[in-house]
């Protein structure tokens, strides 16, 4: 399948059928009663050595606000380190893809535990509304604001902004753009996306082969391609050559309209679209985001 949810825009099209979006397939999440963690296999197979354990990471829930309506959803994240050690630390928050719940990702998030040292940084990952444990149903304001709802989590536990990288994957790179770019009082050091999405507009320009508005199929947006000229954050932007998913010229073009200080690509031979770290290898992968993170 080339690019995000590409045949649920070419099926939209050919039907004409206004009642059907893209809205409603864009978060393939899942519901759960309880979270594996460890004992799931996703979708990114980690050493064990590399897995965090019980004893290190701590289940947490937040509320998220919905602005408009004024309604509060639970939300569930992870955080995996030491929580009274969340205002000295450098904290990496993770903002994780489209598919199911946080237990998909979990190897993903105990892997970036490893960055410098098994538990060096904490990492604090979060389910969306209609994400395993998480109330509600997901929204791209949705995302925003869950997004903001972790964010809430670290200040109030002392976090500091100056020591916490905002790291996005895939459709997780959507909602930490929008707030590397907009949230006046928390301003990450540093911005990591891996294969970021441009915006819904030009996925349905490249997916489809047809001259049409992208507001036809769907009310999402995803503007990350403009939202990127609004961070001030240093950048690091990894994608696979070979990401048949969500093409690496998505990338290229956040890439090229960020404007700040400093930047990075790291563009991996033969990588598809959940591949990155695993082709790269597990350890060029950790030294190159502590390259960063130390830069």
């Amino acid at each position: 399948m080339k690019y995000f949810t590409l045949v649920s825009f070419s099926v939209l099209l050919l039907s004409s059928c206004k009642e059907v979006t893209l809205d409603s397939l864009a978060f393939p999440s899942q519901s759960l009663d309880y979270y594996e963690f460890e004992n799931y296999e996703g979708e990114l197979i980690v050493p064990d050595s590399m897995l965090a354990d019980a004893s290190n990471y701590t289940l947490i829930e937040m509320n998220s606000l919905d602005q408009e309506t004024g309604e509060s959803f639970k939300i569930y994240g992870l955080y995996i380190g030491d929580t009274a050690q969340i205002a000295t630390d450098t904290i990496v928050l993770y903002a994780h893809g489209q598919s199911l719940h946080m237990d998909n990702y979990f190897s993903r998030a105990s892997l970036l535990a490893n960055v410098g040292g098994k538990y060096n940084y904490g990492v604090f990952m979060y389910d969306f509304r209609g994400y395993g444990m998480s109330e509600g149903s997901s929204t791209e304001r949705g995302l925003y604001e869950d997004s903001d709802a972790a964010i809430d989590w670290l200040k109030s536990h002392g976090a500091n902004p100056d020591k916490t990288i905002f790291y996005g994957y895939s459709l997780g790179a959507i909602p930490l753009i929008d707030k590397a770019a907009y949230r006046e009082d928390f301003k990450p050091s540093k911005l990591i996306i891996e294969a970021p999405i441009a915006s819904v507009q030009y996925l349905v320009d490249n997916s489809t082969g047809i001259n049409v508005y992208s507001d036809f199929v769907t009310t999402l947006e995803f503007e990350s391609v403009e939202k990127i000229r609004s961070v001030d954050a240093e950048l690091l932007w990894l994608h696979g050559k070979s990401d048949t998913y969500i093409s690496i010229d998505n990338g290229e073009l956040i890439y090229s309209n960020h404007t700040g200080n400093y930047k990075q690509a790291i563009r991996v031979d033969d990588a598809e679209h959940s591949e990155v770290p695993s082709t790269m290898g597990y350890e060029i992968y950790l030294n190159e985001l502590l390259d960063f993170i130390r830069f």
